[in-house]
């Protein structure tokens, strides 16, 4: 009985490595989605910023051809004044100057606002490249090992398997059908040790004479909470 209880202890070891394997594989996915999404959220940040430097653009263009559309028509009307003899035709031409130079004067405070912002747009940019070459690195270094090691968990997974199986032989059914069933039911923990007289997995106190039993190790002993196999920890398995 003592080798059957080593065997279920060496196979809950073998079980443990492969929830591990089950653990990698719902966390490796998520690290490298993690990764692929930086690049997507990095590229789509510099897209968004340099569309709108490039609106900004455009309003700035506007505006350099409003400047430059009045200048040159208040050019033009200070040409003319030379050529009035009538007072009021004058001062109806120089008011027509006047109100242009104050319109000009407050496009070119509207165009130095833009050009800030464009200049605000273009650190921004230089922010976004960097985010996205450092996105990029990442994905370089390690979206190829995290790949490899997706896809060989299964195979892992499959030679831990085999190996519990052949350690499981030479079981009884009865202990096997056992095992089996507090894997499937207790999170993948069949087997159990007396920690300082409880149960380690459920916490359970366990009776004075299965302290004894569990010592002496001549028959399989269950949990009388959780079920499990329990026993006392071998020095080596």
């Amino acid at each position: 009985m003592e080798e059957q209880l080593r065997t279920l202890a060496k196979m809950q070891v073998l079980d443990d490595k492969i929830g591990q394997y089950r653990a990698l594989q719902q966390e490796l996915p998520k690290q490298l989605n993690e990764i692929l999404e930086q690049v997507e959220i990095a590229t789509a940040n510099l897209l968004t910023t340099e569309t709108a430097r490039a609106e900004l653009g455009k309003k700035l263009r506007a505006i350099e051809m409003d400047i430059k559309s009045n200048q040159e028509q208040a050019k033009k009307y200070a040409t003319q004044l030379t050529d009035i003899k009538n007072n009021k035709e004058y001062k109806a031409l120089n008011s027509e100057i006047s109100f242009l130079h104050d319109k000009i004067g407050d496009l070119e405070s509207t165009e130095l606002e833009l050009m800030e912002e464009d200049n605000a747009f273009k650190a921004q940019i230089e922010e976004d490249k960097k985010a996205l070459a450092k996105a990029e690195q990442l994905k370089r270094e390690k979206e190829g090992d995290l790949r490899a090691q997706i896809d060989a968990i299964e195979g892992k997974i499959e030679e831990t398997r085999a190996a519990r199986n052949e350690l499981a032989i030479n079981l009884p059914k009865s202990v096997i059908k056992h095992y089996g069933n507090m894997i499937k039911t207790r999170n993948n923990k069949a087997v159990a040790y007396n920690r300082e007289g409880s149960c380690d997995a459920c916490g359970f106190n366990i009776r004075p004479q299965i302290k004894i039993e569990l010592q002496l190790r001549r028959k399989m002993i269950t949990c009388e909470s959780c079920g499990r196999i329990l026993m006392e920890h071998f020095e080596e398995l």
